[in-house]
């Protein structure tokens, strides 16, 4: 089987699962934190509309220096982040949809100002820096919610709320 049979449905799961938490905080004050070092509700946000849109990163480039990233945007609402989110997953499907295993493999690397953090398969790149990522900061996100008494969605099964 293709890899890309394997990655292309785990992408469309996750960028659903992700959207539908974070449309859960739509009516959330999105500047409350749970703590002074932790990020703004709305940080978070913001930081999770941007991860999809890295996948056409990976996919169509050797590498990347993560010292060409500009900030997070901010936005004043999760409508206009979950607008960022989907045309990122749309363009990052697009990047994924028809590569072959032989543009999977190939070695991808990351730096920072010119410094090497790391270069590994490109399809292991997409996993840790767009899948896990995302998945990791979801679990923030829903953490967030609970914490704000908002309904959390179903992410792998059921949650408290159904």
């Amino acid at each position: 089987m293709p890899l890309i049979d394997i990655l292309l449905p785990e992408f469309d799961r996750e960028i659903a699962t992700t959207r539908a938490v974070i449309d859960a905080g739509h009516e959330l004050d999105l500047t409350w934190r749970p703590d002074a070092r932790a990020r703004t509700l709305g940080e978070l946000v913001a930081h999770l509309a941007d991860i999809p849109a890295w996948t056409s990163i990976v996919m169509t480039r050797d590498g990347y220096d993560v010292a060409d990233t500009a900030d997070t945007r901010q936005a004043g609402s999760v409508a206009t982040m979950l607008e960022w989110f989907d045309t990122g997953a749309s363009a990052g499907r697009t990047a994924l949809v028809g590569r072959i295993d032989g543009e999977l493999i190939v070695d991808w690397t990351l730096e920072r100002n010119g410094h090497l953090v790391f270069t590994l398969p490109r399809v292991s790149v997409f996993r840790v820096l767009v899948l896990n990522h995302l998945i990791h900061h979801r679990g923030q996100l829903s953490v967030y919610l609970r914490m704000r008494g908002a309904r959390v969605p179903s992410i792998y099964g059921p949650t408290a709320d159904g």
